[in-house]
């Protein structure tokens, strides 16, 4: 909300890069401190989560400057590979990994590849490899045997990430969306949010094998 008056409210919140980099990772920012005061019986999970965290932060702030797009991308890419890492690979739920592939080419084909040129190519390739793996494990986790209801939170929050993105693309390079900043920056904040919350599902899985403990 706060950065969104960037926009709304010109005269009131000062119109710097840094401003924006600043207001703009303070979601995060809080997000990380949650994690890190909550205790939890996996630390390793917790402490993946906030690097997933503190690397979107970074991706955050590059994406805010137009010359530094293509490393905001690796950086949420490396947010993304380490919440795959978090999640786990059991279960596979390979059902889950067709639909989301099949999904993620079709919005790489109509959304990302029309407007990508040279390396950019690749890194959306890539990056969307990487988001729609994490969409997978997240998923996958609400199909354990009675599921925490943070699970499904967290399956949510990356299924708002997805969105996010495309919505990003789409406003930033096919065609203007209407309150699109409210939009986008309210899908990627909750994203981040039911991923963080998956920590309080613990309690309840081992973080690494996902069994009932």
């Amino acid at each position: 909300a706060l950065y969104a008056l960037l926009d709304l409210l010109p005269g009131v919140f000062p119109q710097t890069q840094l401003a924006h980099v600043v207001l703009k990772c303070i979601p995060v920012t809080c997000l990380v401190i949650m994690l890190a005061l909550h205790r939890t019986r996996s630390t390793s999970y917790s402490l993946l989560l906030q690097l997933g965290l503190v690397l979107s932060g970074v991706g955050d702030g590059c994406l805010v400057y137009k010359e530094l797009f293509l490393p905001g991308v690796a950086a949420f890419g490396l947010a993304h590979l380490v919440y795959v890492l978090a999640f786990g690979s059991s279960p596979p739920a390979w059902r889950i990994a067709g639909a989301t592939g099949l999904f993620a080419l079709t919005c790489f084909h109509f959304i990302a590849l029309p407007i990508a040129e040279g390396p950019f190519v690749i890194a959306f390739l890539l990056y969307t490899i990487v988001i729609a793996s994490m969409f997978w494990r997240a998923a996958a986790l609400c199909t354990l045997p009675n599921p925490h209801w943070t699970n499904w939170t967290a399956a949510l929050g990356a299924a708002f990430f997805i969105c996010s993105d495309n919505l990003l693309l789409v406003n930033k390079f096919h065609f203007p969306l209407p309150a699109a900043q409210v939009i986008i920056l309210g899908l990627y904040w909750s994203a981040q949010a039911g991923i963080a919350l998956s920590v309080l599902s613990l309690g309840r899985y081992d973080a690494n094998t996902r069994k009932a403990v």
